[in-house]
């Protein structure tokens, strides 16, 4: 059985920065990750997302930076 399931950037980078937080940082999950946006993530995107999470409720400039390095780390080895 094969079926398409669609989602969003956002939700995509969510993913990727918590996953650590949660105990799956596998690489099985992240070449999944980068197959979904195929090969590609730009830093303007890691900028947007980090900026979004920083301006949530609860989160801040502390978040933005840990945000941005995981994500930062996950295109320099993935992407």
């Amino acid at each position: 059985m094969n079926r398409e399931i669609k989602t969003d950037l956002g939700n995509i980078l969510s993913l990727i920065s918590c996953a650590d937080d949660y105990g799956f940082h596998r690489d099985v999950l992240f070449d999944a990750f980068r197959e979904m946006l195929d090969d590609k993530l730009s830093e303007e995107e890691i900028e947007w997302y980090s900026r979004k999470l920083e301006a949530m409720d609860g989160f801040g400039e502390e978040d933005y930076l840990s945000c941005k390095k995981r994500l930062t780390n996950f295109k320099n080895k993935y992407c």
